[in-house]
């Protein structure tokens, strides 16, 4: 029998593939046909599939979907009539609580505002968004079944970082790194260059220094550090944003090089389009 937990992921992942077929048939300079068909469901080899950055996030997200579908339902979603099956137990065991806090909403809210300002800023927040979306599914999703798992916190803790820590470090490194890098761009292109000399300091500094607090107080509450990453990353998104409507700043050398264009051509003497008059002098 499939659980619930199952059933949302198995409609995730067929909200994924209409998605991409919609998507790419409405990204396609094709007409619509059997092509706009083949390509999504062939990745390509058929036919063809439009923008692909939106194709390849939107059939991630299927592909995902389905196999934590399939994951969940090979262990029957924690089910506590199967979990008391194999302990032997007459009764059903009571469902364990969950202890520790759950970042992963906060991170879907920034996915969220990031798709929404993508659609009217630029694309690159778009895809982030987009990203951001598809890591919370599987982040969340994993999250929950983990606390469920069994009866004992701290067993529950291991098992969801066994399963996960190999994949979500290196990941969530490269996300994150990437993120931060591409807002703080846009802001040291839009701010003045002392301001860009600034930020470039300040911004590893503070990164620095929240580090060394988090590891100097490993027993800092979690409450804290989402607090922390929260204002941080609102900062970011914020910077990122102002700086990325208010465009990039006017570099001086492009200037100097115009100007000394104009300079040179106005140090020419003038060329007339018309031909030279020739006067014909009779003998």
């Amino acid at each position: 029998m499939i659980k619930s937990g199952s059933k949302f992921l198995y409609g995730l992942a067929a909200f994924g593939l209409i998605a991409a077929i919609a998507y790419s048939a409405a990204t396609g300079e094709h007409e619509l046909g059997m092509d706009s068909l083949l390509g999504p469901l062939t990745f390509g080899y058929k036919g063809y599939v439009g923008d692909h950055v939106g194709y390849a996030i939107l059939i991630g997200l299927a592909i995902v979907s389905l196999v934590l579908g399939v994951f969940m339902s090979g262990l029957h979603d924690a089910d506590p009539e199967a979990e008391a099956a194999v302990a032997g137990l007459e009764t059903v065991p009571e469902p364990a609580v969950p202890t520790t806090g759950n970042y992963w909403p906060v991170v879907g809210g920034f996915s969220a505002a990031a798709v929404v300002l993508g659609l009217a800023v630029d694309s690159a927040l778009f895809v982030v968004g987009m990203v951001g979306f598809a890591v919370v599914t599987v982040e969340w999703a994993v999250r929950t079944w983990s606390d469920r798992a069994t009866g004992d916190p701290e067993v529950n803790r291991d098992i969801r970082n066994r399963f996960m820590y190999p994949v979500e470090i290196p990941v969530g490194a490269v996300l994150v790194i990437g993120g931060l890098v591409l807002a703080v761009s846009r802001i040291l292109l839009a701010v003045p260059v002392v301001g860009a000399y600034l930020v470039f300091g300040l911004v590893p500094a503070i990164i620095l220094g929240l580090g060394a607090m988090v590891v100097l107080k490993p027993k800092i509450s979690q409450s804290t550090i989402a607090a922390i990453l929260l204002v941080g990353g609102l900062a970011v998104l914020a910077g990122g944003v102002a700086a990325a409507i208010a465009g990039e700043r006017e570099h001086e050398g492009d200037h100097s090089s115009e100007e000394g264009g104009h300079a040179d051509e106005e140090g020419l003497a003038p060329i007339s389009s018309e031909p030279p008059a020739v006067t014909g002098v009779g003998n």
